[in-house]
């Protein structure tokens, strides 16, 4: 077993025996999918070593990296980029060409977060330009605030994406396990007001303070972490129903805006209903025409 393995398995060992954690505890479901994944990372960088060692070739201007934490990570981006190039650039050939010549038009903007398992491209399994995608720690909407009052990335490209790109839907999507929330909850449930050496993760997390509140008033302490998960995407869809040209484009029937969640270590979606309870994302798809349910 390397180092990566083994500091991966020590961290996931000290979450799970942290009591400070406990109301994020992972299920034994989850704990054995984690530890499945660390394992089968293992096995995948070792088929790479072997790969790479045998296809050294043209790649020896690499040779030269220190540590082979940093040559694992080029080495895995350019096998990927080879990848790319060999197979998926030839099927998209044709609609790459396209969206040069035409520009995006996507069907949708998704408002996620940064963490590298919850992936909205590979979860929606969609195409270059269908989707328009921003990524930020814990799927968070800010407060709207007039823009001479601050700069917000993910307002610019929201805004963009209404207004200029004018998508029919926006999404926000959440995912279990979410380091951001958990942050939040440490940060938000001990003090009233950030001290004046906050870090940025921490005044960016302590946005999701009303949503700390809400669990807190709601649920044990056992359940929080999950429920803060579910409560932030509420309050992102809600925040972004507070923008004046988000609310213009819903009132007029141009837009939609929706809330999902998705869980890591099984692959499934949620989708957030009207009535503001959460629902599997399978049922929807078994039924398009989702009738009287919740979802409609």
């Amino acid at each position: 077993m390397d180092d990566i393995a083994k500091r991966s398995l020590e961290h996931l060992d000290e979450f799970q025996a942290d009591p400070e954690n406990k109301s994020y505890h992972l299920s034994p479901e989850e704990y054995a999918a984690r530890k499945g994944g660390i394992l089968n990372e293992l096995s995948q960088r070792r088929i790479s070593q072997v790969n790479s060692s045998k296809k050294r070739g043209s790649m020896n201007d690499l040779a030269g990296m220190d540590g082979e934490c940093n040559e694992t990570s080029i080495r895995k981006l350019l096998d990927g980029y080879k990848r790319f190039r060999d197979h998926d650039l030839g099927v998209l050939t044709d609609k790459m060409k396209h969206l040069s010549n035409e520009g995006q038009d996507p069907c949708c903007m998704v408002l996620s977060c940064c963490d590298s398992r919850a992936d909205p491209a590979i979860i929606f399994d969609i195409d270059p330009g269908d989707m328009f995608v921003m990524r930020n720690v814990a799927n968070m909407c800010p407060k709207y605030a007039p823009p001479d009052e601050g700069t917000h990335g993910t307002c610019a490209a929201i805004e963009y994406a209404v207004t200029a790109l004018k998508v029919p839907l926006l999404m926000v999507l959440g995912h279990a396990q979410c380091g951001g929330c958990a942050h939040a909850n440490a940060i938000c449930s001990k003090a009233d007001k950030l001290p004046v050496d906050a870090r940025f993760i921490d005044r960016w997390c302590f946005m999701a303070k009303d949503a700390v509140c809400t669990v807190i008033e709601k649920y044990d302490p056992q359940a929080r972490g999950r429920q803060l998960e579910l409560e932030n995407v509420r309050l992102s869809v809600k925040r972004l129903l507070e923008y004046p040209w988000i609310k213009s484009a819903v009132d007029a029937g141009n837009l939609e805006v929706r809330g999902s969640f998705y869980t890591i270590f099984d692959g499934k979606l949620l989708l957030l209903g009207k009535d503001g309870n959460f629902y599997d994302a399978d049922d929807v798809v078994d039924d398009p025409n989702m009738k009287s349910h919740p979802l409609k």
